[in-house]
């Protein structure tokens, strides 16, 4: 979180302390060198989550608060045919822990079991949940929680400015009781019933006086959650973003039900930016009965991506088959795009495993025609005539292209193929092409040699002022695009671009879907831009780029500035 926040919470391991005090100790360490460290703790702990400001203004460790507490709840039959136990209500500071999914039932708990729950490690999010007969009062606990919410609610402030009943959160009024010296260390009854017996409602995680006007408050907390998310995206904090979408899932299943498939997909994203590919899709397939092609066509997204084919072709397959009624037409050309891809790119893979060896001979000339023209996308035909060129000297090339041109038509192809990346190869008599007025009869081929920009979008300098991101396509056939995204790094670089790369030629309704509409989530959103103004910015970066001597990371894996010259920068007239 910062410095300074991972100092204080290093003091607080030994107690709450005020933030004078941990000022006073920060400075003594040379931490923080501000005038008032009071107030840098204070601005360092701020939103903080695993920090929390007790009763009396002292700062307390989560963790240590919530050590050790231990909660009671009933099973429902939808927690029990679900397996786990929800948070809310009575469970509710185990949120503050990130436990936001629920808790695991243990095997064989029915409805109507109660259950006592307890933090056991509040770092590791570890608890343990045993069967009890039943649970006695704890008057002093209960005494606390009431006296807590009777003063919060007596203020008639929310704990939140976009709250409009005078409500408290329960799981924050629960941390702080935890964190006096027994509170809560043991089964008593479970937090719900105290509150309901003392007239109070409990609504999502909230309490509220009688006849709250909780509709109200069902709307404001979806907004509330969604905009959390959005913040935490565009601040590049995709795993807390997750367990924000899992709360918001929560409250949108009891009450939004309609909202709760985007929702689930948004969390399955959210998680595959965190790293967890394997958890999106587990969320994605548990809500593969319901029969919604979007589920099949995320998964088989990750799938693409993560390089499983084989699971990525049968949600494919799965989702096109879910495409025949409903105006689905523009998901099923975007699920059929994805299985042309998959099918083309499992050719390419063994059409150049049988390229090796490759010499200026026959033979040789013979395997590139054949696998020129046996590969179905112009960017895998792109990628695989660079290699041939990398593994040919320059004295080959002559005579492996008056090879080509004795291989009949596939020779021909693979002829025009080469003369599309060295344009060059054309205008040789051994080419095997007639000049420019020579053309393809493979789509593939044909789109690399009409290749042209289209379109171009940047994102706003007033929505990312340190780095502006460029997107340009490039046409190619069957109207798929060839998109170019560009960084351009203002804060470091000084307008250089910081990283470019091209994705994988995609339909029209994929660059939406999987490139716009993603960077619009993370607070990213691209507008149309003139198509030559975006050259030209591209190419003020580069020159940029050069000046500084910053090497592009991704011409690790891709020629990237041979291919912004040629289908960018020399065919924009």
């Amino acid at each position: 979180m910062g410095r300074i926040a991972d100092a204080v919470l290093s003091l607080l391991a030994d107690g709450p302390a005020a933030a004078d005090e941990l000022g006073r100790l920060l400075e003594a360490r040379g931490v923080t060198g501000s005038r008032d460290p009071a107030a840098a703790v204070r601005r360092a702990t701020r939103g903080d989550p695993r920090v929390i400001q007790l009763v009396d203004g002292r700062l307390a460790s989560l963790a240590q608060v919530l050590a050790g507490v231990e909660l009671t709840t009933v099973v429902t039959e939808e927690q029990a045919a679900a397996g786990r136990l929800d948070l809310e209500p009575d469970l509710a500071p185990l949120a503050m822990l990130g436990l936001a999914a629920g808790v695991p039932l243990p095997p064989g708990v029915g409805p109507g079991q109660m259950l006592a729950v307890r933090v056991e490690d509040p770092a590791r999010r570890d608890v343990s949940v045993r069967c009890i007969a039943a649970a006695s009062p704890r008057p002093q606990d209960e005494g606390a929680l009431l006296a807590a919410v009777e003063a919060r609610l007596a203020r008639f402030q929310p704990d939140r400015p976009w709250v409009a009943p005078p409500v408290t959160h329960l799981g924050a009024v629960a941390a702080l009781i935890a964190a006096c010296d027994g509170a809560l260390r043991g089964p008593g009854r479970p937090l719900s019933a105290v509150l309901a017996e003392a007239g109070y409602e409990v609504h999502l995680g909230w309490i509220g006086p009688p006849r709250t006007e909780w509709a109200s408050l069902t709307e404001a907390e979806v907004a509330a959650r969604e905009a959390e998310v959005a913040d935490l995206l565009a601040d590049e904090r995709p795993a807390e973003a997750a367990l924000a979408l899992d709360r918001l899932l929560t409250v949108l299943r009891r009450h939004l039900p309609e909202r709760v498939p985007a929702a689930r997909r948004r969390l399955g994203r959210a998680l595959v930016r965190a790293g967890r590919s394997d958890d999106a899709l587990e969320v994605l397939r548990g809500a593969f009965p319901e029969d919604d092609p979007e589920d099949r066509y995320e998964a088989a997204l990750i799938a693409y991506r993560d390089g499983d084919q084989v699971s990525a072709r049968r949600w494919v397959e799965d989702g096109l088959a879910r495409c025949d009624s409903g105006g689905r037409s523009e998901l099923a050309a975007c699920l059929a795009d994805i299985g042309s891809d998959l099918d083309a790119q499992a050719a390419f893979l063994r059409l150049r495993a049988g390229l090796s060896p490759l010499e200026a001979d026959a033979a040789s000339a013979e395997r590139v025609a054949a696998a020129v023209t046996g590969v179905g996308r112009s960017y895998l035909v792109e990628a695989l005539v660079e290699e041939v060129l990398a593994a040919l000297p320059p004295e080959d090339l002559d005579p492996f292209l008056a090879l080509l041109g004795e291989a009949d038509e596939a020779g021909r192809e693979a002829c025009l193929a080469i003369a599309a990346i060295v344009p060059s190869a054309v205008r040789r008599p051994s080419s095997g092409a007639t000049g420019r007025a020579a053309r393809s009869r493979l789509a593939a081929v044909a789109g690399l040699a009409n290749a042209r920009p289209a379109a171009a979008w940047a994102t706003s300098p007033e929505d990312a002022p340190d780095q502006r991101q460029v997107v340009i396509t490039v046409a190619k056939e069957h109207r798929r695009l060839s998109p170019l995204v560009v960084l351009i790094d203002i804060e470091e670089l000084g307008g250089g671009v910081k990283d470019a790369f091209f994705l994988p030629d995609m339909a029209e309704p994929r660059l939406r879907r999987e490139l716009l509409e993603p960077m619009a989530d993370l607070g990213l959103a691209c507008e149309p831009m003139d198509l030559h103004e975006a050259i030209a910015l591209v190419q003020e970066a580069l020159a940029r780029t050069a000046e500084l001597g910053w090497t592009i990371p991704s011409l690790e894996h891709q020629p990237v500035l041979d291919r912004i010259d040629r289908w960018v920068v020399r065919r924009s007239g």
